[in-house]
């Protein structure tokens, strides 16, 4: 679960290139630093970064391990790589 202080953080770093407005409205954002700055006099390790989990059940090479291996000279390039002679060199690692 994420604290107030990491939404904050989180929202304030957002912002929408499409139409050039943040996520949060300044109400939000006022309100939620008012509760992070609350926060933080309650709870001694104040920090904007998530927690790592280190009970997780399964390592890195428990992972790895449960990958298949994919023989990619079988696969055949889309019809619209193989028309382009930019991607030609796709026609010749799978022939």
């Amino acid at each position: 679960m994420l604290s107030i202080a990491q939404i904050y953080r989180i929202g304030t770093m957002f912002w929408d290139d499409k139409y050039g407005a943040h996520g949060l409205s300044p109400e939000v954002i006022s309100k939620m630093r008012a509760l992070t700055l609350e926060d933080s006099a309650s709870i001694p390790n104040n920090t904007f970064l998530l927690d790592v989990d280190s009970s997780i059940p399964f390592s890195i090479e428990d992972i790895s391990r449960s990958f298949q291996s994919i023989n990619l000279s079988d696969v055949e390039p889309p019809p619209l790589l193989r028309q382009r002679s930019d991607f030609q060199f796709l026609l010749q690692a799978a022939a």
